[in-house]
C-alpha cells in the first residue's frame, strides 16, 4: 500500500496520534506474544522499584553511560 511519508509527518499532531493509535491496534497480537518467564521478570523489577523506587537511575543517566561506553 503506497503512502507519502511527507504528507503523514505534515498531519497535524491530533491526526498522528490517531493514526499512530491505529496502527498499533492493527498490529497481530502474535507478534507481541510475551512469555511467562518475561511477566515473571518484570513483575519482579516493578515490586524491587516499588520497594525502593530511588534506587535506579534516570533514562539521561542511562543514556549517558551507553554514550561513554559505546561511542552512541
Amino acid at each position: 500500500m503506497p503512502y507519502n511519508k511527507e504528507e503523514l509527518f505534515n498531519l497535524p499532531v491530533s491526526e498522528k496520534y490517531e493514526l499512530v493509535l491505529e496502527l498499533w491496534e492493527s498490529i497481530d497480537d502474535d507478534l507481541l506474544d510475551v512469555t511467562e518467564e518475561e511477566i515473571k521478570f518484570a513483575k519482579k523489577r516493578l515490586q524491587l522499584h516499588r520497594q525502593n523506587p530511588s534506587a535506579g537511575i534516570s533514562r539521561e543517566e542511562l543514556k549517558k553511560k551507553i554514550s561513554e561506553k559505546y561511542g552512541f
